[in-house]
């Protein structure tokens, strides 16, 4: 049975003066830093253990040491740029919640200096990159109806002149032609900005659809706390065509919950599939649900010659440039990129740049993998080389 709430509150109280203690401040404040935890974990020095009425267990986990507190029962103390806080973790009860027995405490005067320092570091922490290469207009396009579309002055016009305050996105294609690479561009772009971002995948889709109450749990797939990008990646079982593919309601819950999404100021949403404009049920296409639809298209000459020109300059410097945005026509970002793998192993195997024998294995691969089971793995096997 649950624990009563006066119980609940009362061992909270009793372990919150004892973090207070630990920082010597009586004037603590709670906190759970969720997405700052890591930027705030990794940048702080850690400080000294303190028990719980006399009790401490230390951890030695040492999967994520530096963001790891080092306690299963206990309080530690960290210092960041002059700010001391307190991490308490008390895995004692399965009744008692994940922010009851695993929580952070900091002086009131120190709360928002903190807060901000977080915030910082996840924005200093954002991974550097080259934005992605897609056909010209489509970049810029893309940024301008999410990062450019989230601006508070943006939405404040929108807001004047009565427009909706929210977004939907299409990216669709066939696979390996740049969705991906675009959401992560923009999923670094909001760490840039400080805009929220999610990603909910397809087993995160699958996962609602089956819980006891689908309808709440897929709508609580499109909820945001603050400005942000909410990104479905390859959402095709929930996309296709309901007269094309009959005898499920996955379209039906998928619609509603778009449908039944809370009105919010400032979240675009972004779904990426696989599949042809026309598999893609009219219903979702409909204006309201989804305002812009882009299309990624396999890379022109002139894109293929953009993504060699960014390989290492060895591995060009090895290759007939030209060759190989002749011999590449067709291919996609990815197929190309395995291209580019090939060649390395080749090198790291003999020592040589052998353009014909990384197309004749990438045609083997291409072809005969998916039927080859328990092929061998190495740059050498049985003659040939495989991937």
């Amino acid at each position: 049975m649950p624990l009563p709430l006066s119980q609940i509150t009362s061992h909270h109280r009793a372990l919150v003066r004892a973090c207070g203690e630990a920082l010597g401040i009586a004037d603590a404040v709670v906190f759970d830093p969720d997405d700052l935890q890591d930027p705030l974990m990794k940048a702080a020095r850690r400080g000294q253990f303190y028990p719980i009425h006399g009790m401490m267990i230390r951890d030695w986990d040492r999967d994520s040491p530096r963001t790891d507190v080092g306690t299963n029962f206990g309080i530690r103390v960290y210092t960041l740029n002059g700010i001391r806080f307190a991490r308490c973790v008390t895995y004692h009860s399965k009744e008692v919640y994940l922010w009851i027995d695993d929580f952070y405490v900091v002086s009131r005067a120190d709360y928002k200096r903190l807060y901000r320092e977080g915030l910082r570091l996840k924005r200093a922490s954002a991974p550097p990159g080259d934005p992605p290469i897609l056909a010209p207009g489509l970049l810029d396009t893309l940024q301008r109806n999410t990062i450019g579309y989230l601006r508070r002055d943006n939405l404040r016009r929108i807001r004047e002149l009565g427009g909706r305050p929210r977004r939907g996105i299409l990216l669709f294609g066939p696979p390996g032609n740049g969705k991906t690479s675009a959401c992560r561009w923009i999923w670094q772009l909001c760490h840039k900005h400080g805009y929220e971002f999610r990603l909910v995948s397809p087993d995160a889709y699958r996962a609602a659809r089956t819980d006891c109450d689908a309808e709440e749990a897929v709508k609580a797939l499109f909820e945001v706390s603050r400005r942000g990008v909410v990104f479905f990646d390859d959402m095709d079982t929930a996309l296709r065509d309901r007269e094309l593919n009959p005898g499920g309601d996955d379209q039906a819950v998928f619609l509603s919950a778009m449908d039944g999404i809370e009105v919010r100021e400032g979240v675009a949403y972004v779904f990426t599939t696989n599949c042809p404009l026309d598999d893609i049920d009219p219903a979702f296409k409909r204006p309201g649900r989804i305002d812009l639809a882009l299309e990624f298209e396999p890379p022109t000459a002139d894109l293929r010659r953009q993504l060699i020109d960014r390989w290492h300059l060895e591995v060009r410097a090895g290759i007939d440039m030209d060759r190989a945005i002749s011999a590449t026509a067709g291919m996609s970002f990815a197929e190309i990129d395995e291209l580019k793998n090939l060649l390395i192993l080749g090198h790291l195997d003999d020592g040589v740049w052998d353009w014909d024998r990384a197309m004749r294995q990438w045609k083997y691969n291409r072809h005969d993998l998916a039927g080859s089971r328990g092929r061998a793995i190495g740059f050498h096997c049985n003659g040939q080389i495989a991937h």
